[in-house]
């Protein structure tokens, strides 16, 4: 019985929207306003919808038909249309957009109603983004940068920007008010991360010098070697030394001055290079491991830089 009741009423109601459209329309039948086409095309298909049982579509329709052509039938049609079909978001929606008004007591009463039934079931939700995006909640389209009601509950946030795509789980408790907002583009954090540095550049001429040094220092050690070799097999440290020992001795001690020089250079670059690596070729591409070491010899010795990258 009360369905019935409800049903009648909701049909006078469509009939009394029906005809306010009718009085409101434009005199001038070649040129029809499109905004009251639509809006009449709108009443239509929620009327439909009502008599089918349909009443989300028809809470939907109807609520479309009032933000084109404001009326306050069909916006308490709309509203009960949401409450008999129990859509909490739209419902809660089309309170917002009464409380905006001026409207008559009838509306004022379904306000009411539709705040009570709906308002611990629903959140809202906004979605910044920092410049173009598309953006989806739960696979449907969701208008960026402004706040909507939402269900209650987690949802799943997708945004695109650009060739970025990312989703955000976004959990929206009842009755509050949640903002999500994506990370950087990949690109630009990549490029802000290095925007600071120097140019890998300097870590491969780094790396080029330290190279030629240590090839100097690696001969310089091995003529050292063969100086102090001979000079110790012509018996050069005996009393019956011959008589060009000390040159040989004054070559060798030439030849290990320029040595200890070189493993000093050596060492000098191969710590710059390093340090150059770190700064120049950033986080991902930094050296993953670096290490500058000596191996003596007799007479000399020779430096070791080795450096790896992923």
């Amino acid at each position: 019985m009360r369905r019935d009741r409800s049903h009648g009423r909701m049909t006078f109601a469509l009939a009394a929207a029906a005809l306010v459209l009718l009085c409101v329309a434009p005199s001038r039948a070649a040129e029809p306003d499109p905004a009251t086409t639509e809006a009449k095309a709108a009443y239509d298909r929620g009327a439909a919808a009502y008599e089918r049982g349909d009443m989300a579509t028809a809470a939907r329709e109807l609520a479309r038909a009032d933000a084109l052509l404001p009326n306050p039938v069909a916006l308490a049609s709309a509203l009960r249309a949401a409450l008999e079909g129990d859509e909490p978001v739209l419902g809660m929606e089309l309170a917002a957009r009464a409380s905006t008004r001026s409207e008559e007591t009838s509306v004022a009463e379904l306000v009411r109603a539709a705040r009570a039934r709906f308002g611990s079931r629903v959140g809202k939700l906004r979605v910044i983004c920092p410049g173009p995006c598309r953006v989806a909640v739960d696979g449907a389209p969701f208008e960026a940068n402004e706040e909507r009601f939402v269900r209650a509950g987690p949802h799943v946030v997708a945004i695109e920007q650009g060739t970025t795509r990312e989703e955000i789980r976004a959990d929206v408790p009842a009755g509050a008010a949640v903002t999500a907002t994506p990370k950087p583009p990949a690109e630009a954090t990549k490029a802000a991360d290095r925007s600071g540095g120097l140019s890998p550049v300097w870590f491969f001429v780094g790396l080029g010098a330290t190279a030629v040094s240590g090839a100097v220092l690696t001969a310089s050690s091995l003529q050292t070697k063969g100086l102090h070799d001979d000079f110790v097999a012509r018996g050069c440290p005996g009393p019956a030394a011959p008589r060009d020992c000390r040159g040989i001795a004054s070559d060798g001690e030439g030849a290990q001055l320029r040595t200890n020089v070189l493993v000093g250079v050596t060492a000098v670059l191969g710590a710059a290079t390093i340090t150059l690596g770190a700064l120049s070729l950033g986080r991902r591409d930094a050296p993953t491991a670096a290490q500058l070491s000596f191996e003596t010899l007799p007479g000399g010795g020779v430096a070791k830089v080795s450096v790896s990258l992923p």
